[in-house]
């Protein structure tokens, strides 16, 4: 490793490590009875973590080891997989967040707009 990839390798491995602990915030969503958010959230930060790990695995070890003069299989290959996880990674935060602060049921108000009077009666 030379010293020129050192902040790129830092950079990858501290968003393995911040996606890792949305993860276990996740699972500590899941066994706190928020099964539905901790799902989401689960696994969007594991779809996000793809994205640095497939930066570590195609440019720098199979990009490596390479020795063919077409580098362009490498850079179609990295978008073609991160990009669609990076979007459902996203979009399963931003629905983890919906869901987490949508009002419960038991918060709702649930009085009648119109409350009839009793001590109105109808004669007859």
């Amino acid at each position: 490793m030379d010293i020129y990839s050192l902040p790129y390798n830092l950079r990858d491995a501290l968003l393995c490590l911040t996606f890792l602990a949305g993860a276990v915030a996740g699972v500590l969503a899941i066994t706190r009875q928020h099964r539905t958010t901790g799902i989401l959230m689960l696994v969007g930060f594991l779809l996000l973590g793809i994205d640095p790990i497939l930066e570590v695995l195609i440019f720098r070890v199979f990009m490596n080891n390479y020795t063919g003069d077409s580098y362009e299989l490498f850079n179609w290959a990295y978008v073609c997989l991160s990009t669609p996880a990076d979007l459902i990674g996203v979009g399963c935060l931003i629905a983890a967040v919906f869901i987490a602060i949508r009002p419960k049921p038991s918060e709702v108000d649930n009085t009648p707009i119109h409350t009839p009077d009793p001590d109105l009666t109808l004669t007859g």
